[in-house]
């Protein structure tokens, strides 16, 4: 334990004395230091003060070099400037001359083109008044030639126009003859058709109001009354119509046939009716009153050919207006057939 304690002792003492060496050697490293930076620092003002002196030195020179350069400059800019003067002087005076010179030029050139110009200009307007009395004298020759054409061709058409008129006035000259015929023969055949037609109209009529008669006066229900047919009344219209011509003007009747149906039966107009010796006196204003206020008060709304038509209407207005108007039923039948035949009319 106690040799421990000595070589711990004796590190201890060894490493005291190191670190005062190491102190030592490092005091003695910076002193020397110190020295050497005083002589840098002493070395480094000496280099300073002779690198003022040469730069002051230098300075000077260049400054005196500068002038020189500057005088020597002054002096040639100075001789330049004359030297251009006069070269300027010169140039004017040698532009001066050449302008004039120019300008005596370009002014013969001037008048000899003005008088070239107005020599060809002269020659070009009579050129041209040449050229357009040729030319005005070839448009009236071509205007009057075209004139002569175009009269023969006026003249060539209008004989064909006239031609033509003719021709047409000629086909609608025969075509209105045809058709006036054609009319006449029409109009003569719906005539003949009419008349046949009323008769059978007239006939059927008779046979209708005889059967009525007979089947109200008679009592018997068992005849049925005929209702006469309703056949097909032709209508002629004429319808005007112009031709034209070249010289007048005719008129052309055009017949058109129109069938109109008649739904109901028609009492023909020509119908005789036979009244009595003393229908004169009867009231035949009573009578039509009657059968009008008769047919109004029927429910079914009927006119009076439906009134005509039904037999037990008939036999109940027939009863009623003999003992309400005490007349002759005779009378009351033939006015209410006269009365049918003007409501169908």
């Amino acid at each position: 334990m106690a040799s421990l304690m000595q070589e711990f002792a004796e590190a201890r003492q060894r490493r005291l004395q190191d670190r005062a060496d190491f102190l030592a050697e490092q005091q003695l490293a910076r002193e020397q230091r110190e020295r050497d930076l005083q002589v840098q620092s002493e070395e480094t003002t000496k280099y300073l003060a002779h690198a003022e002196q040469t730069r002051l030195a230098w300075e000077q020179g260049r400054q005196a070099i500068a002038e020189n350069a500057l005088e020597s400059r002054r002096e040639e800019v100075q001789n330049r400037a004359e030297q251009v003067s006069e070269f300027l002087e010169d140039l004017n005076t040698s532009r001066t001359e050449q302008a004039i010179e120019d300008s005596e030029q370009r002014a013969q050139e001037v008048r000899t083109r003005t008088f070239k110009t107005r020599s060809q200009l002269k020659h070009i307007r009579k050129a041209r008044i040449r050229a357009g009395q040729a030319d005005q004298a070839q448009r009236q020759q071509l205007v009057q030639d075209r004139a002569v054409l175009t009269q023969m061709q006026l003249e060539d058409l209008n004989k064909t126009r006239l031609a033509n008129a003719t021709v047409d006035a000629q086909h609608r000259a025969q075509e209105f003859s045809d058709r006036v015929a054609n009319v006449k023969a029409s109009l003569k055949q719906i005539e003949a058709n009419r008349i046949a037609e009323a008769e059978a109209q007239n006939l059927k009529l008779k046979a209708f109001r005889a059967e009525l008669g007979d089947s109200v006066w008679s009592g018997s229900r068992s005849v049925a009354v005929g209702t006469p047919p309703a056949n097909p009344q032709p209508v002629v219209a004429t319808k005007p119509t112009e031709v034209s011509s070249s010289k007048q003007k005719k008129k052309n009747t055009k017949a058109e046939i129109v069938e109109s149906p008649a739904p109901e039966p028609v009492i023909a107009k020509s119908i005789e009716v036979k009244e009595s010796p003393n229908e004169t006196s009867k009231p035949s204003g009573k009578i039509e009153q009657f059968v009008i206020d008769y047919v109004s008060q029927l429910s079914t709304n009927s006119s009076l050919l439906a009134v005509v038509n039904d037999r037990d209407t008939v036999r109940d207005l027939l009863a009623q207006g003999a003992n309400t108007l005490k007349v002759d039923p005779s009378d009351i039948l033939n006015t209410l057939l006269q009365m049918a035949e003007n409501s169908s009319s």
